[in-house]
């Protein structure tokens, strides 16, 4: 194995680590805890990622590179607008997936790194082009936005104290009676205004929390 591939295999072990802790215990569990469930030292952590909040950076880089594949490979596999949609919604809340961790709002002043600016602008393309085609082949509700899928995901996906397996269940279950609410039909409108993308991104500032 080669140093760049332990590299590789440590970082990704941590991020998981990580995204593990914070669905469980929320931002504020220690990074001892992530270290412990890595099985890396603390200081290794904080040498390569200096604070708290550049690790939950990657934990959503790391989200946010699984909805781009699922979506991806949902629009590729299902030929269906409607089953490449409800597809994509079960895979990203599936045991494991991260997708919807409860991470703290953004420091005052920070910016993001450009991998995450640019994995951000390709979340929000694949989602939107799957929204786009359900929409287009009157599968799904009009009033449903494709910024609401990522708010969808974090109310599906709540800081629990119970193990994943069981989160996992429950997840697909409320989906499941979401996903009856999603199709067109002669439905009552839904309540407020959909958001969209700038809202939710402006979610993570603190001064909007």
């Amino acid at each position: 194995m080669t140093t760049a591939q332990r590299s590789t295999g440590y970082a990704e072990r941590v991020i998981a680590a990580a995204r593990e802790v914070f669905t469980e215990q929320g931002f504020g569990a220690p990074i001892s805890e992530v270290a412990q469930r890595a099985g890396v030292g603390v200081a290794s952590i904080y040498r390569r990622w200096p604070s708290k909040t550049e690790l939950a950076e990657q934990v959503r880089i790391s989200c946010l590179r699984r909805i781009v594949a699922e979506a991806r490979s949902a629009a590729a596999e299902e030929s269906d607008p409607w089953r490449a949609f409800t597809r994509f919604l079960f895979r990203c809340l599936a045991e494991g997936s991260g997708v919807g961790t409860v991470l703290p709002p953004d420091e005052p002043g920070r910016s993001h790194s450009a991998e995450y600016t640019e994995i951000r602008r390709e979340m929000t393309d694949s989602v939107e082009a799957l929204v786009r085609a359900a929409h287009e082949a009157g599968e799904l509700r009009a009033d449903f936005a494709a910024a609401d899928v990522v708010l969808l995901f974090k109310h599906l996906n709540p800081a629990l104290p119970i193990a994943e397996p069981r989160r996992a269940d429950l997840r697909a279950r409320y989906l499941a009676l979401v996903v009856e609410g999603l199709r067109a039909g002669d439905r009552a409108e839904l309540p407020g205004a959909a958001p969209d993308w700038a809202e939710v991104h402006a979610m993570r500032r603190p001064e909007t929390a």
